[in-house]
């Protein structure tokens, strides 16, 4: 993954609702990666690294939790 690439993600089983309703509900026609994943200093961020993101077929920016998604094609 690298910054620029276009991907398409699934939310893991263990994945919180907030992931699975981004992916689902924004997704659709994949993300473009806007930054790689780091560390981030949300609250609750769980100590995860966490990758930015911009929906393709919508204004949806925003981040998501490496540990809770998999990346199906690049």
């Amino acid at each position: 993954m690298n910054i620029g690439d276009t991907i398409h993600l699934k939310a893991l089983g263990s994945a919180s609702k907030r992931t699975k309703n981004r992916i689902h509900n924004r997704g659709k026609s994949g993300f473009k990666v806007r930054q790689l994943p780091r560390k981030c200093k949300f609250t609750d961020n769980r100590g995860v690294d966490w990758v930015q993101l911009d929906a393709i077929d919508n204004d949806w920016s925003g981040w998501l939790p490496i540990d809770e998604i998999e990346i199906i094609n690049l």
